[in-house]
């Protein structure tokens, strides 16, 4: 009874839920999802299983595992008939020396499930019992439907314009957008003690009122002036109109203008509440002040939205960004793996957002406004708010002169003391948090992934540039020395050629060393870091597969449990409703790990470029820092980087068995699970070779003759 009061709950959650579900979603919507033609998972299934995948209860083209299951399913069942009858009968005999139809711990539920696990077994039409096509079901419909719908949502949220992480905005716009508020908060304080000052006759003073629209605006009376606002007029470059045709960005200029209407019309709307809500907390003592550091930010933050979509349409369709949403729309939740790189630039600000900022002036009150009592009043009680704000910026964002942070903000630099004191550490810092792969000066975020793979690809260019400096000159030296000129050379005084060459091969050996070493540290960066998304994003689709096959595998086993099976609690089939659940949800939850390790991954990698340097300083409060320590904690850096990057990704495929081990069941055993560190592996042993440098054998070793001279 147990079993049947949770499933009557369950049922009645579901019914009771029905009206909650987000954005529409329902069974037609997964099925719809999961029926696309062109999804690659889908593919793999009518692969692996044939057309059961698509018409279940109906007998299509015989294929190997749907011949095998139908033997197995027929083997189960015998074996299923023999033990129904020996638990009915032991039960009957028991129940009739006990005088009861059911014994203790049971009741009429028993015989229920025990027929639904002997019908379960059955093969159908397909070959397939229908434990199977339950398995098949989970996993073909709503595990890659519900998979489905996840991707489909992201690739829509990211052609609209939104990014992985929310991004910093430019000090430049907060300053516009704060320009624009404090506009507002002129004209409705001066206008309100106006108003209040010609109440019982008419104002000879004229009331502040904004003018303009599309992109330029201007308040004031005619006499005083709050402020202006506008997008200035593109201008053509002299370059450009010699050197070809200049980019067109009319489109950029009109998002700019249509941008400024919106934020205009927002801090106007905000700086009136807000100068109501400060007449009635003074009057009245009523009312709250909302926060306008948070009105400015938000605003500013949708102004660069809107510049940024109209700066990415310039060469959206020669971007992978334009083919994203149809290959993730056509191929289904199995393609995101591969689209690691473009989702984390995907809509990333560049300097010319900052560059697109409004121009703005400040007020000139040297005209008629009144007393301007009100006026003084409002602007501190809001710089006073400003103070204390409780808005709190995205990470990686960097603090203004003018913002409200800005006044209990401190330098994180100041842990060095000065340039002086410590040179080496505020050289390694700097070498260590430059932020390669940011494109906007005005945000601190850092990819990690991104930064190494471009460290890498210097690390690559440079070795490979000075490997060719050493052959070509050497090349050189030899054919000096080899001329006539170095013959005579050597004749009467000295042969330059042949000391070059000397030099120059007499280096080989530890030179040829470093550039192992660099060409292998360069690999590992410039391939193997970018790589591990995909990596582990295919140990990810490897499990699922898997999973999948031990699930309909197992399907009959699980209806084999329910013979003779009533409780709940403990009872043998349960773990089997857990698994049906992992088939339902793994698709979905690998999603949702893809997307969980690329916003953590940019978290800790901001949040190791700015306590670097604090851990670096305290770490050597009282030594010298050289060379040595400089290199090392370079090492550190790196090291922290890319473990992280590795460590983190592994979310791919391993978030499912997480979760699932809150249900109380077990992880699926990751036959991939040693691909990465393989691969891994697979690069290190290039760096391994160095230990086979030709010309090391030749250098003494003080241990033993017959060792070269690398521990």
């Amino acid at each position: 009874m147990k079993l049947l009061t949770k499933i009557q709950a369950a049922a009645l959650l579901c019914a009771a839920s029905c009206p909650a579900l987000a954005d529409g979603v329902d069974y037609q919507t997964i099925s719809d999802a999961a029926s696309k033609t062109g999804d690659l998972s889908r593919q793999a299934l009518v692969m692996i299983f044939g057309d059961v995948v698509l018409t279940p209860f109906q007998p299509g083209q015989a294929t190997l595992i749907g011949s095998l299951f139908a033997l197995l399913n027929g083997v189960l069942c015998a074996v299923a008939l023999v033990w129904f009858l020996i638990v009915t009968l032991k039960t009957l005999f028991k129940g009739g020396q006990d005088g009861k139809v059911f014994s203790a711990g049971r009741s009429m539920l028993h015989p229920v499930m025990s027929f639904a696990g002997f019908i379960t077994l059955i093969p159908t039409a397909s070959g397939w019992s229908l434990s199977q096509l339950v398995m098949l079901w989970a996993a073909s419909t709503m595990g890659i439907g519900s998979a489905n719908l996840f991707t489909d949502k992201a690739a829509d949220l990211i052609s609209s314009g939104m990014s992985l992480v929310v991004q910093p905005t430019a000090p430049s716009t907060r300053s516009a957008a704060r320009a624009v508020f404090e506009m507002n908060l002129c004209k409705y304080a001066t206008n309100s003690e106006l108003s209040s000052l010609y109440q019982d006759g008419q104002a000879r003073t004229a009331l502040m009122q904004t003018k303009g629209g599309n992109g330029d605006y201007t308040t004031g009376n005619g006499s005083a002036l709050c402020g202006s606002a506008r997008i200035p007029e593109p201008s053509t470059g002299v370059i450009d109109s010699l050197f070809g045709s200049a980019v067109n960005t009319a489109s950029v200029t009109t998002a700019s203008r249509g941008a400024l209407d919106t934020m205009q019309s927002t801090l106007d709307a905000a700086a009136q509440a807000y100068v109501t809500s400060y007449l009635s907390r003074r009057d009245q003592d009523s009312g709250t002040l909302a926060d306008p550091e948070t009105s400015i930010q938000n605003a500013a933050a949708a102004y660069e939205t809107t510049v940024n979509n109209a700066l990415n349409q310039l060469n959206y369709k020669d971007s992978l960004q334009s083919q994203l949403t149809a290959q993730l729309k056509t191929y289904g939740w199995i393609s995101l793996g591969a689209w690691y790189n473009t989702f984390a630039t995907a809509n990333s600000k560049t300097n010319e957002v900052a560059n697109a900022a409004p121009v703005t002036s400040g007020a000139s009150l040297q005209g008629e406004t009144g007393t301007g009592d009100l006026y003084h009043q409002v602007f501190t009680a809001y710089r006073s708010q400003l103070q204390n704000s409780t808005y709190t910026a995205p990470l990686g964002t960097q603090t203004s002169k003018d913002d409200g942070a800005a006044l209990n903000a401190t330098d994180s630099s100041a842990v060095f003391v000065s340039f002086y004191k410590s040179p080496m550490q505020k050289i390694t810092t700097a070498i260590a948090t430059n932020e390669f792969g940011t494109d906007a000066d005005f945000s601190h975020q850092v990819n990690p992934l991104i930064k190494m793979q471009i460290i890498g690809d210097f690390t690559l260019g440079a070795t490979e540039t000075a490997l060719a400096a050493y052959t070509l000159t050497l090349a050189a030296a030899s054919t000096a020395d080899n001329s006539v000129l170095g013959k005579i050379g050597g004749l009467l005084f000295v042969n330059p050629g042949a000391v070059v060459k000397d030099v120059l091969t007499e280096l080989s050996t530890p030179f040829y060393f470093v550039m192992l070493l660099l060409f292998a540290v360069g690999f590992s960066l410039a391939v193997f870091l970018p790589a591990v998304p995909f990596l582990y994003w295919m140990v990810g689709v490897f499990n699922w597969i898997v999973s999948v096959m031990v699930g309909c595998a197992a399907g009959p086993m699980w209806s084999a449990t329910h013979l003779g099976a009533e409780e709940d609690k403990g009872s043998r089939s349960a773990y089997g409703y857990i698994f049906l659940i992992d088939m339902m949800l793994r698709p979905s939850l690998m999603v949702l790990g893809f997307f969980f390790a690329s916003v953590a991954v940019m978290a800790g990698g901001t949040l190791l470029n700015l306590l670097f340097g604090t851990g670096l300083a305290n770490a050597n409060a009282d030594s010298i820092m050289g060379l040595v320590k400089m290199i090392g904690w370079l090492l550190i850096y790196a090291r922290i980087a890319t473990f992280g990057v590795t460590r983190v990704f592994g979310l791919q495929a391993t978030l499912a068995d997480y979760v699932i081990t809150f249900l109380g069941g077990a992880g699926m055993a990751g036959i991939m699970g040693g691909l990465v560190d393989d691969v891994k592996g697979m690069f290190a042993a290039a760096g391994g070779g160095a230990r086979r440098v030709p010309g090391l054998q030749k250098s003494p070793n003080s241990g033993s003759p017959k060792e070269d001279g690398i521990k």
